[in-house]
């Protein structure tokens, strides 16, 4: 019978703990709670414009006027692509560093082409000053960088 092992015994492996065990960085959740409130009045904001009743008023309603279907898609896609990005980065995946460039660049390109071939655009910027936009760009450029610091430390899997 002294063969029979001792339940109470500790086992003879070693056991040690997880190297992250806490799950997710901080600052994931603080990007994906972010991004999700911008997500969420994009497309209130995008919906009441619709129906004829944008935010902002009789101020903004000739922009939204001469907003055309193609806007409305690339709105769409904008929207699609940051909502990706944004689940891809709290499931911590790879391909969330370059939906998040996708985005980035998307946005610049659009506001690029309003300014260029919209005065109404251009005049309300004009009115109230690019501080808005540079913010917002910079807010998108201190994301992609963590994200890409994420990517580079091997904390995003394929």
């Amino acid at each position: 019978m002294a063969s029979d092992p001792n339940p109470y015994e500790p086992p003879q492996a070693q056991v040690a703990d997880t190297a992250n065990s806490s799950g997710r960085p901080a600052l994931v959740w603080v990007i994906v709670i972010f991004q999700a409130i911008g997500i969420i009045g994009g497309l209130s904001s995008t919906i009441a414009a619709l129906v004829g009743h944008p935010f902002g008023g009789d101020a903004v309603r000739p922009y939204y006027e001469q907003l055309t279907v193609v806007d409305h898609i690339v709105t769409l896609i904008a929207t699609v692509l940051s909502l990706f990005a944004t689940v891809s980065l709290f499931q911590l995946k790879r391909r969330s560093l370059y939906l998040f460039v996708a985005v980035l660049v998307l946005g610049i390109a659009n506001v690029g082409v309003s300014l260029a071939f919209r005065p109404t655009y251009r005049a309300m910027f004009e009115a109230s000053g690019y501080w808005s936009l540079l913010l917002g760009w910079g807010i998108g450029v201190a994301i992609l960088l963590y994200v890409w610091r994420l990517h580079a430390k091997g904390v995003l899997r394929a």
